[in-house]
């Protein structure tokens, strides 16, 4: 008797137990279907819809409805397949992505990779705050356990990339405790792109000047009034690019006298001899030539801040107080090339004093260098806009984009030979260096810009020293009279 009524008890156990597990399956069912209805309305109306009618008025009501949905739908997709993605497909996409990349398995991600941490028997680990998928590009918000550092996950930034299946991933801090991970599939920079030809009604940004695009498909502008710019990279990496996307991006300024373009090519004018034309003055060596040049920008320089100084902070272009623009194609040739030793630090002291007083009176110094070393250009650090192209050590990233740019993604040094004019921007006052691309300039553009675009005409005032000279003649220092 005892026996069968603790058979009876146990067996009502069970059932109480399988019927308890039921109950909590169906309710959690009926959560995670009310939470999808909201994730996703677009589908899930519908869809309510249907069996609401179908509840009401009969199966064949409902039939009806949802193939009246999905012919709408149809005809929706066929007619505005963008709007259909963004409203249908994209979410359920991203929410797919979200959990497959990253939510399904984040914990034993950062387990795997030593981003956890122990407290007694706990195991702490990192919160995915959000995820966000785009195109090529996903970008998650972490926060890091107490006792890491975002030094420790940027020694873990190749493996994370690996585990990701990512082509390149940066680590962002952006706020104490807190990460912006970003990680790009693909190369959106992969492919050269045209130069769009300007025309003399373009008109010119010279606090932004449109030179590329970056890899977030925006166009990049680059800042030249008021800045001093230094790209550097190896033989190849595109420099040329970038100075003609640079010049083009000016072009109609140049025509209108409101920008003068004085370029020193050392290496015997083969890079910019082209577009001559566009040039108050050409120095195609490291001679007397250029040596005057610098001498006369430096007097500008002073007479400038002498008339300027009580009045502006920042010099403001006009076609009768232009932008001097200098262009040095291997500024090293200048620097640390020069044999005569007296001739090099005559040099290297009027260009510390263009790059150290020159921008806030209406010089910009542009110059281009393949080794970005301290003993190569000593006056490296006192341009203010630094873009770093393929690069062959890793330590030169350092040397062009400063101390962390490297952990942050600026990798010169993998930049590949197959896509000149790539490459990462630095401006002084950020930290994260912009991955970019320079358009593809041809010799028909140059042509065409030189055609286009010539220096005018008229012989240049008192402020406007600097004659033209298509053979390198040494600039005229008086006053234009």
């Amino acid at each position: 008797m005892t026996s069968n009524n603790k058979n009876t008890n146990n067996t009502q156990s069970d059932n109480d137990d399988w019927l308890g597990d039921l109950v909590m399956s169906l309710f959690t069912a009926a959560g995670y279907l009310l939470w999808w209805a909201v994730l996703f309305p677009a589908i899930s109306l519908p869809i309510i819809a249907s069996l609401a009618l179908g509840i009401t008025h009969g199966p064949r009501g409902g039939i009806v409805c949802a193939i009246v949905f999905c012919a709408g739908y149809a005809g929706w997709a066929w007619l505005d397949p963008r709007s259909f993605r963004s409203w249908v497909t994209e979410p359920v996409r991203r929410r797919w992505l979200t959990w497959s990349r990253y939510t399904r398995a984040w914990e034993s991600t950062c387990t795997l990779h030593g981003l956890t941490a122990k407290l007694g028997d706990r195991t702490l680990t990192p919160t995915l705050r959000t995820v966000t998928i785009g195109r090529t590009t996903d970008v998650l918000a972490v926060r890091i356990v107490t006792g890491h550092s975002p030094t420790d996950w940027h020694k873990q930034s190749e493996a994370l990339a690996a585990a990701w299946r990512a082509d390149r991933i940066t680590i962002t801090a952006t706020a104490p405790g807190e990460l912006r991970i970003t990680l790009m599939r693909g190369d959106v920079l992969a492919d050269p792109i045209a130069l769009p030809m300007p025309t003399p009604a373009t008109p010119v940004d010279l606090e932004s000047v449109r030179v590329g695009i970056t890899e977030t498909r925006h166009p990049w502008h680059m800042p030249l009034l008021g800045h001093h710019l230094l790209v550097a990279g190896a033989t190849g990496a595109g420099k040329g690019s970038v100075l003609w996307s640079l010049i083009a991006g000016i072009a109609p300024g140049i025509k209108t006298g409101l920008v003068r373009l004085c370029v020193i090519d050392p290496k015997g004018g083969m890079e910019l001899g082209a577009g001559a034309p566009m040039f108050t003055v050409f120095s195609h060596d490291a001679t007397d030539t250029t040596l005057e040049l610098l001498r006369t920008l430096v007097t500008v320089m002073h007479e400038r801040a002498n008339r300027l100084r009580g009045h502006t902070r920042l010099h403001t272009p006009t076609p009768s107080e232009p932008l001097f623009v200098v262009v040095i194609d291997e500024i090293a040739a200048l620097t640390a090339y020069v044999t005569d030793r007296k001739i090099r630090t005559e040099i290297e002291q009027l260009l510390g004093l263009l790059l150290s007083q020159g921008r806030a009176v209406g010089i910009s110094v542009v110059a281009a260098v393949q080794d970005p070393a301290k003993d190569t250009l000593p006056v490296r650090q006192l341009f203010t806009v630094r873009i770093g192209l393929r690069l062959t050590e890793a330590t030169q990233t350092t040397m062009v984009l400063g101390q962390g740019a490297r952990d942050a993604g600026a990798e010169c040094d993998r930049i590949s030979d197959a896509t000149p004019g790539v490459g990462y921007m630095l401006i002084d006052g950020t930290t994260q260096p912009v991955r970019v691309r320079a358009f593809h300039v041809t010799d028909h553009d140059i042509t065409t810009l030189a055609t286009q675009f010539p220096r005018p005409a008229r012989r240049p005032t008192h402020n406007q020293r600097p004659r033209s000279t298509d053979s390198g003649r040494t600039p005229n220092e008086g006053t234009g009279e």
